[in-house]
């Protein structure tokens, strides 16, 4: 039912104008009927053009009062966007520790170092190779953005980014209710709730995008950032951009 008064809220315009013709053509109508019936010779020509006439007089009447029902219905009945919107549920668990390494006792480590030193008077010097960085597909830094009506501009794709995030773009669509940030982590599908506005922005400044955090947010990636636009039925338009956490210090 919230559907059809929203629906109608959207489309009043449309039908009280298609009520407000209706209302003038069956009022044309019955004027001239109304005039025929006063130039009328015979009673039976006058009684078909006053029936005529009542007859367009009635449907002129119905136009307009079913105009004046939906305009009551549209303004008095009509759901907020805030009731049509489904409640977003932020999800659990964004960052998992890893649970460190056992400490190796200070007897264990003595009595190995004291067998070292016996067994082998001179130190030997071992060289660690070091890895190279794993390069990135790059389809995997491409940004998915095919609405106009929710883009990013700033990051860019493939950006490196660190601290507060200040995130520009668009997020305005038909029927627009509210707009949220989300985050893919590396090698993950499941989406994670980060912020939720309720105001339209056309070319401007989204909102931020806290990644401070170390421990919540690894350095690497490609991670991806989600602008996720919705409307007053619960549909919803993405754009996804790739971006790389940059190495940052822990506090």
């Amino acid at each position: 039912m919230k559907i059809v008064l929203a629906w109608l809220t959207e489309q009043v315009s449309w039908v009280g104008l298609i009520c407000l013709f209706g209302a003038l053509a069956y009022t044309i109508v019955a004027l001239r009927a109304k005039r025929n019936r006063d130039y009328a010779q015979f009673s039976l020509e006058r009684d078909i053009y006053h029936q005529r006439m009542t007859r367009a007089w009635r449907v002129s009447a119905l136009f307009l009062l079913l105009g004046g029902l939906v305009a009551a219905i549209s303004t008095w009945l009509a759901p907020s966007p805030t009731d049509l919107a489904p409640t977003p549920t932020p999800a659990s668990g964004l960052y998992t520790p890893v649970p460190g390494s056992p400490t190796a006792s200070p007897l264990a480590a003595t009595t190995a170092l004291t067998e070292v030193i016996v067994a082998t008077p001179v130190p030997i010097l071992t060289i660690t190779p070091t890895a190279l960085p794993t390069a990135i597909a790059p389809d995997l830094m491409q940004p998915d953005c095919p609405d106009p009506g929710a883009q990013i501009t700033l990051p860019a794709a493939g950006s490196e980014v660190s601290g507060i995030v200040e995130v520009l773009g668009t997020a305005k669509i038909n029927a627009f209710s509210y707009y949220r940030f989300e985050v893919l982590f590396p090698g993950s599908d499941a989406p994670n709730f980060v912020a939720q506005y309720d105001r339209p922005v056309e070319n401007g400044r989204l909102g931020v995008w806290d990644i401070s955090d170390p421990t919540r947010y690894p350095s690497g990636g490609p991670y991806r950032f989600r602008l996720v636009v919705v409307d007053i039925y619960g549909n919803t338009t993405v754009c996804s951009i790739p971006v790389i956490i940059a190495t940052q210090a822990e506090d």
